[in-house]
């Protein structure tokens, strides 16, 4: 028996049982506030998902401010020698090509926590798959297969599989994929300095001749590059040359043809060599792999560009890639030298400025997908 008095022995009491009300009431606050934080989460921030050759990284940016965390459970391994990354539109699930084993991954999506899950098996896409693209649907997944020389194009189904619905045949490597709002898939092979153009029906390919001769032959462009960039219209289509230090424009024609702008090739900095144009049509970009620079250009209503004014911002080294962020608030570059994705703003006039937030990747970033 205590040999407190009894009155000592209810006041401890009392104090014990005060404290664990307040606990109790902390604890709740601080649950609710986990759960506002997440829920707010998912509102305020978005999910970034890179590849490398040995994973995929991942990384939560802020809506506002664009600041860059770590999601600390990355990089998630899937496949060997992974390359190409697509999200699905619903933000439930994304695809990565896996070049060491001829396969496609079909990655559940965790919003909250950034997880990414497999769900096997795995799809056969030929020897080597790299880029891929998705429609604006989400229906049709198309395939650069590097191995066999060819793209694949596979129907999505409500669950995420897929099934290979058609493929058509290339000469060369196929280093990229664009794919047009008016339904044209452009696929750049440098090795032959030939763009391949398919006219794209409910997932089947058709090629689009650039002649009436007996033969389908693709569009001869010298000094192509590694990719090519479409406005959202689908009304013009630009073309890095990295052996000239130029970007080329053209028009494409109702059935898909090409007709060089006014002007034909524009001046651009050291071996451009990618170009993207952003969500509102107004802006092509080109990164130079052999500076730092990011050439910035306005369109006008026949596609002629005109150079934008002023310091050219800066990337990192050898940059390889350019990626608009959904909302088109942020835009990306993937520096495969200094194994890093630097992130810009864009301005009313089109000019690109430089915010602090860098995604530090560790390796050569191939390729990077956003959630919505």
């Amino acid at each position: 028996m205590s040999s407190l008095p009894r009155t000592t022995r209810s006041i401890e009491s009392g104090k014990r049982k005060s404290i664990l009300r307040s606990f109790s009431t902390l604890l709740v606050l601080v649950l609710f506030a986990i759960a506002g934080l997440t829920f707010c989460g998912s509102k305020a921030t978005h999910l970034a998902y890179v590849t490398t050759g040995s994973g995929v990284v991942a990384f939560r940016i802020d809506n506002s401010k664009g600041t860059v965390t770590n999601v600390f459970t990355s990089p998630f391994l899937v496949g060997r020698a992974t390359f190409g990354m697509v999200i699905q539109p619903s933000n439930r699930f994304a695809y990565v090509a896996n070049q060491g084993t001829g396969t496609i991954s079909r990655l559940d999506i965790d919003l909250t926590s950034g997880v990414l899950t497999e769900r096997l098996p795995r799809t056969p896409a030929g020897l080597s798959p790299g880029p891929m693209i998705l429609d604006s649907g989400g229906n049709f997944l198309f395939v650069a297969d590097q191995g066999l020389n060819q793209v694949l194009v596979f129907s999505v189904s409500a669950d995420g599989s897929l099934s290979q619905v058609s493929s058509a045949p290339l000469g060369s490597v196929p280093t990229s994929l664009t794919l047009s709002s008016t339904g044209f898939l452009f696929v750049p092979v440098p090795n032959l300095s030939a763009l391949y153009i398919f006219s794209v029906s409910s997932g089947s390919l058709s090629q689009v001749c650039s002649s009436s001769g007996p033969v389908c032959l693709p569009f001869s462009l010298n000094n192509l590059g590694s990719s090519v960039a479409v406005d959202p219209a689908g009304q013009f289509l630009y073309v890095p040359n990295p052996s000239t230090d130029t970007v080329s424009g053209f028009t494409i024609g109702a059935a898909g043809t090409l007709t060089p702008v006014p002007g034909v090739a524009f001046a651009a900095g050291k071996s451009p060599a990618a170009a993207d144009v952003d969500p509102s049509g107004k802006f092509v970009y080109v990164v130079n792999s052999g500076t730092t620079t990011i050439s910035q250009y306005t369109i006008d209503s026949v596609g002629d560009l005109t150079a934008i004014t002023g310091t050219a911002p800066a990337a990192g080294t050898n940059a390889g890639f350019i990626t608009f962020d959904p909302d088109g608030k942020f835009v990306y570059v993937g520096n495969l030298g200094s194994a890093s994705i630097t992130q810009f703003t864009i301005s009313s006039s089109g000019a690109l400025s430089s915010t602090s937030n860098i995604l530090q990747i560790g390796s050569a970033p191939r390729v990077l997908a956003l959630t919505k």
